[in-house]
């Protein structure tokens, strides 16, 4: 069993900044892309979830950057599941630049839920085992929760149908872009992070309108954003640098 994973990707000039470096929802992009190619793999993908009536959504993940990748750079995506956190499962990432430096680590949290009510189910309803890579390290220990500070908001985001992944509901690499979208409008220029941690609370879906508020302390960000119907969907705390 293919219990660890490892994808190459390519910095497109749609996937950059004004400055040339990958955008935030760039990383995002190319992590949960490496994730779907080896849950495939692993037996656990798209079709397999589709013939059961079941998906995968990403709870929360953390992510910490040395540096941005520039565009035309070749990276690698290396990644494997490490067990199970109650009815979380466990993953990891390990992003590497063309010239063999770490640029980067993840630790991610994912939930299987049962269609069309969107409850969780226990991992071992899954047709197949995955590996048990339970003595590979998590790089980061992830926040139980963060709280939404009802902050006001400042940016309306009306999600459209391109923004939509194969679920029918906001792609999570949208999140991130968010996050640093909030940056620029407050901070000004192109703003440069060094961690973000984001989780994901509620589903949206167009024609919905995200609110989205946030607040600077220091180099710190925390930014909420919630949809009409109040909901929260996301939470984020950031560090630029």
């Amino acid at each position: 069993m293919n219990g660890f994973h490892v994808e190459h990707f390519t910095v497109r000039h749609r996937e950059a900044d004004r400055r040339g470096d990958l955008r935030l929802a760039g990383w995002f992009d190319f992590l949960q892309e490496a994730a779907a190619n080896h849950a495939a793999r692993l037996g656990v993908g798209l079709e397999m979830l589709q013939k059961n009536g079941m998906i995968w959504v990403l709870s929360k993940l953390k992510l910490e950057m040395e540096r941005s990748p520039r565009i035309s750079e070749k990276i690698t995506v290396e990644t494997y599941p490490n067990g199970f956190r109650r009815l979380h499962a466990a993953r990891q990432f390990r992003i590497v630049g063309e010239a063999g430096d770490e640029i980067g680590r993840a630790s991610s949290r994912w939930l299987l839920l049962g269609l069309p009510r969107l409850r969780p189910l226990k991992l071992e309803s899954l047709p197949v085992e995955l590996p048990d890579n339970s003595g590979r390290p998590d790089y980061f220990t992830l926040e139980a929760k963060l709280p939404a500070r009802g902050l006001t908001p400042e940016l309306q985001v009306p999600v459209r149908y391109s923004m939509e992944d194969v679920n029918g509901h906001l792609n999570n690499a949208e999140y991130a872009g968010l996050i640093q979208d909030f940056a620029a409008m407050k901070r000004g220029g192109s703003p440069v992070f060094r961690s973000v941690e984001l989780h994901y609370l509620a589903a949206v879906r167009e024609p919905d309108v995200l609110s989205v508020g946030g607040e600077f302390t220091g180099n710190r960000l925390f930014v909420e954003g919630s949809g009409k119907s109040g909901q929260t969907s996301f939470t984020a705390l950031a560090e630029l640098a």
